[in-house]
């Protein structure tokens, strides 16, 4: 079930309505960081994802990419297959860097939900339709509007930072914190 930004925009704020609340704030340009492979946050923030690499359980597995996306699912209310076979939300607390079981999980669930091909990964095409929800706020800060959620980010001299413990950190591939 594809929704456009506005009918996105209209549940976050029916959700708000109802007690859900807000998610992070902020954003910045990207910038080359050196020997660090970091998603790309140059141009237009609705077409700022489509070429970066994939994250899976295999890729990039541990990393604040990975965080960066793990924030897209918690945004948008993404659910989990639990070991029990129940399905649980992506919580802020499942927000680890890690792409592990419930990660893959919520991936696939996100996918279905966005009439995406389902594999688990965080490809092109994956990336490509998630920043269609993004938009520049203003101050380097970026916008997700998700289903439950709104999530920032910051864009910094063409990088992308998220928010770790309450400091923006570079959503790079190769490390986490």
């Amino acid at each position: 079930m594809y929704l456009s930004k506005r009918n996105r925009l209209g549940m976050a704020v029916v959700s708000v309505a109802a007690g859900a609340g807000l998610a992070l704030a902020g954003l910045a340009p990207t910038a080359a960081a050196g020997s660090q492979h970091v998603i790309d946050g140059r141009g237009n923030p609705t077409n700022d994802w489509g070429d970066e690499g994939n994250l899976s359980r295999t890729s990039y597995s541990h990393s604040n990419a990975t965080r960066l996306w793990q924030t897209i699912l918690w945004a948008d209310g993404a659910k989990y297959k639990g070991s029990d076979g129940k399905w649980r939300k992506f919580t802020k607390g499942d927000i680890d860097g890690h792409f592990g079981p419930r990660t893959k999980s919520a991936t696939k669930y996100w996918q279905q939900t966005e009439g995406l091909h389902i594999d688990g990964i965080v490809g092109k095409q994956t990336f490509s339709l998630a920043d269609d929800f993004l938009d520049h706020v203003g101050n380097n800060k970026i916008e997700y509007t998700g289903y439950d959620h709104q999530a920032g980010f910051k864009r910094l001299n063409g990088v992308y930072y998220v928010k770790i413990d309450g400091h923006w950190k570079k959503a790079a591939y190769n490390w986490a914190n």
